[in-house]
């Protein structure tokens, strides 16, 4: 008769993933992979669908660690979203060189950025959306400033607002629903890239041509004045 096994103590059991101990990883380290799951999930599914056991799962730490370290589930949703705006306003400063004013489309290579605004603004979670705008790291919002102060326009000037606010609903609809934009225009797989590239160059000449009108319009500086 062969003889009864030993069970391992230290082997995962089988069908569920294996969980690290805060000891085993650190706390830094459990941390991030819990905001790193949260801020993909926010995208996924939006604020209201995340499920804090889910996002424990995939960061492989027991759940009532969101509890020991961010409070609950909202103290969550909002490491996660101000991770995912971070990141955006970093590495969009780098992709332009430092400038303020992004490169146009730039927003498309921050897929987890664009669907989680999208998700948490359709939800009404303003108070979401919004986190990038209170703590100073929202690219659109400091693009605005740049131009307001380079073209001296006033703070209650709505027609710049109303253009701006077009210029933004313009690249974040494209980037969010570039393939229903593709499907009703009738655009053939083949073209999708040129077709992008010109409606990226009638939206480049939009902005130039209002930006020629701003500067026409600002008065000049005492040192430009004869």
């Amino acid at each position: 008769m062969a003889e009864p096994t030993t069970p391992n103590p230290t082997a995962p059991s089988s069908g569920a993933p294996e969980v690290d101990s805060e000891a085993q990883r650190g706390a830094d380290a459990v941390r991030r992979a819990l905001i790193e799951a949260a801020a993909q999930r926010l995208g996924e599914t939006g604020p209201s669908n995340v499920s804090v056991r889910d996002v424990a799962r995939r960061a492989g730490v027991n759940h009532g660690q969101v509890h020991h370290y961010f409070g609950g589930k909202r103290g969550l949703l909002v490491a996660a979203m101000r991770k995912l705006a971070t990141d955006h306003f970093e590495l969009t400063r780098e992709r332009s060189g430092g400038s303020p004013i992004p490169p146009l489309f730039v927003l498309a290579e921050d897929p987890d950025y664009w669907r989680a605004i999208c998700q948490v603004t359709m939800e009404g979670d303003l108070d979401l959306a919004r986190l990038e705008v209170d703590e100073d790291i929202s690219i659109p919002r400091s693009a605005m400033r740049e131009l307001m102060q380079r073209y001296e326009i006033a703070d209650d000037d709505l027609d710049y607002k109303a253009q701006f606010a077009s210029l933004v609903a313009m690249q974040l609809g494209w980037v969010a629903l570039e393939d229903f934009i593709m499907l009703v225009a009738d655009v053939r797989d083949e073209d999708r890239d040129e077709v992008r590239a010109r409606a990226k160059a009638m939206l480049e000449g939009w902005i130039a041509r209002t930006l020629g009108r701003l500067q026409t319009e600002t008065p000049p500086t005492s040192e430009e004045t004869p």
